[in-house]
């Protein structure tokens, strides 16, 4: 793979089962079949350290956000690894291909164990470099989510329901192993940095800072749901 893409701007909107419905036939009717992968399975394992690095960033409203994770798409392997960076809406991310990682007994590789597909993958080593400076990432959290996709222009609409959260027997200490968030986000990547879409004045959604890593640490430590 070794990817680096541009950065581009995100924005998120809280969807709750009462609006799911809804919002699923207005996307359906208007964009429908526009992406070549509509629906699928998104299922992510996220680092952080010992002493919360991450979440912290998060938990303190920091405008810029960090994130290292695995990810795979519904088999339970894991092939690709993320670096994402946040400042504000304006993402960046760097992204490869890695052998693939297959769970066992809710246990997870820490970060440094993870190995490239292909040798001397340039993005894979620049990811792994930048991750040493926090020292050693361990598995904290899963998502896992279905992943509607839709494209209009230079748009890239997502609509993730049903997402469930699970801990790790390596992990941080955690009060439970599983749970699933109350509600939906439907996510919207572009360019622009004004975007303007028809369709948000007809399901009429509330524009949130949401991070299903910040919001699923919650729900296995504490409890908290509230939307940050």
């Amino acid at each position: 793979m070794d990817v680096v893409t541009f950065g581009y701007n995100e924005y998120k909107f809280l969807v709750t089962n009462e609006q799911l419905g809804y919002v699923s036939e207005v996307l359906e009717a208007l964009l429908g079949h526009s992406d070549p992968y509509p629906s699928g399975i998104v299922d992510s394992i996220y680092y952080d350290t010992f002493d919360q690095r991450f979440y912290r960033q998060s938990l303190n409203g920091d405008t810029r956000k960090r994130k290292f994770r695995i990810r795979g798409y519904g088999d339970n392997r894991f092939g690709q690894i993320h670096l994402k960076d946040k400042d504000l809406s304006v993402v960046r991310k760097l992204k490869d291909s890695i052998l693939p990682v297959e769970l066992k007994d809710q246990f997870a590789p820490y970060f440094h164990e993870l190995q490239p597909a292909q040798p001397q993958a340039e993005t894979f080593a620049l990811i792994q470099a930048m991750s040493q400076h926090y020292g050693l990432l361990v598995p904290v959290v899963r998502v896992r989510y279905r992943r509607r996709r839709f494209r209009l222009y230079d748009y890239r609409l997502t609509l993730d329901t049903h997402v469930e959260i699970m801990g790790f027997s390596n992990g941080l200490d955690v009060k439970c192993n599983y749970g699933v968030l109350p509600h939906h986000v439907l996510e919207i990547k572009t360019v622009d940095s004004r975007p303007y879409l028809p369709l948000l004045g007809l399901t009429d959604l509330p524009q949130v800072s949401y991070s299903k890593f910040f919001m699923g640490i919650n729900l296995l430590s504490t409890g908290d749901i509230a939307v940050s």
